[in-house]
């Protein structure tokens, strides 16, 4: 198997997840990750190989970088 094989994604939702769950591993950690990509229903094994493994992590998206970063709330938005 090539490796552009084993990179291409299958289930956009799910990739879109993982890279907001990695987004929230980095701003808050890795409970609060887990159980966001767990609500979004990513498989469990995606989740420990994100997570455990980060030299296998696939490269986001010029979009997911966008669309999926945590920008911090104003204080009027509470």
């Amino acid at each position: 198997m090539l490796i552009n094989e084993r990179q291409r994604r299958r289930d956009g939702p799910a990739a879109n997840a993982v890279a907001r769950g990695l987004n929230i591993l980095a701003a808050r950690n890795a409970e609060v990750a887990i159980r966001y990509m767990r609500y979004k229903q990513v498989p469990e094994h995606v989740i420990a190989r994100v997570l455990g493994h980060p030299g296998l992590r696939r490269r986001e998206s010029e979009g997911q970088s966008v669309s999926e970063a945590i920008t911090p709330s104003s204080p009027d938005d509470q």
